[in-house]
């Protein structure tokens, strides 16, 4: 596949990966084997022993890669897998060139593990413009600022993204709502007599839009209001928000993944029980 984006100087980051021309929703930007993984729980005897499994030249690309302290050769090996790595299944994997993308917490790519194709991909989310630095999100979304600088001081940077910034308190009051509505939908879900209107699903929908983020975390949350709708008994709603969480993920993972194909069983099952019901009611006397 042809670049779309080349890897420069990024602001108090280091480097980052930046768009070179128009990229739009949905746009595979990155498609990687990885270097090498270390099944979980990891220790530091197998990331050291799958380092130097590799060639002498992966080594050396491998100790370009981003460490938080200059160190002797073992420990540095450590510390650039702790900074770099991603999960990858029951895998944790080293992918160098998503290594080198940045963290937004309102990322405007999605990274992920495409089981099938044994790859990690990076899609483009929405509309990434040229000249425009291409992030993900290291971090789980329903997080206030505070929590996240935590957990994000671990990679050794801060965040200046909007939801760090100028927009901080707001987005925290919002954050912190998600993680009250998301530990209720949670809840709910166990309660299979279940049978009120899903308003935490859709109140969770509503505001993850306001907060900008659109990837993987949208979709699932459309995925949580099909199901209430379904279990409510509005199987025409639980179709609409199944068909726009079909949408989501094929813009975040991309036709060939695993997940698009649970996702549009999951909307073909909805739409053949809307069509069972529609048909009871067009035959009653």
């Amino acid at each position: 596949m042809t670049p779309v984006y080349t890897v420069s100087p990024s602001p108090e980051k280091g480097l980052g990966c930046f768009s070179t021309a128009l990229i739009p929703a949905g746009t595979l930007i990155l498609s990687e084997t990885p270097l090498f993984n270390v099944r979980e729980p990891r220790t530091n005897a197998a990331v050291l022993a799958a380092f130097l499994n590799l060639t002498s030249s992966e080594q050396e690309y491998y100790l370009t890669l981003y460490a938080q302290t200059a160190t002797a050769r073992d420990a540095k090996v450590i510390d650039i897998f702790n900074s770099n790595a991603w999960q990858t299944g029951s895998r944790t994997s080293i992918c160098p060139q998503a290594a080198r993308f940045n963290h937004s917490c309102v990322p405007n790519a999605s990274f992920a593990w495409n089981a099938r194709l044994r790859n990690v991909t990076v899609y483009a989310i929405v509309a990434i413009p040229a000249n425009t630095e291409i992030f993900l999100s290291y971090e789980r979304p329903y997080q206030t600022g505070y929590a996240r600088r935590e957990k994000l001081s671990a990679y050794g940077f801060a965040c200046s993204c909007v939801a760090c910034g100028v927009g901080a308190e707001t987005s925290d009051i919002r954050r912190a709502r998600m993680a009250v509505l998301d530990a209720r939908i949670r809840s709910q879900r166990r309660q299979l007599w279940r049978t009120e209107m899903p308003k935490a699903e859709v109140e969770l929908v509503r505001l993850l839009k306001e907060e900008g983020i659109m990837g993987e975390a949208l979709g699932l949350a459309h995925h949580d209001a099909a199901a209430g709708w379904r279990k409510y008994g509005r199987v025409d709603l639980a179709v609409r928000y199944a068909a726009k969480e079909l949408e989501i993920c094929m813009v975040c993972f991309g036709p060939d993944s695993p997940c698009v194909d649970t996702t549009r069983a999951f909307l073909l099952q909805l739409k053949a029980q809307l069509a069972k019901e529609l048909t009871l009611v067009s035959e009653a006397p």
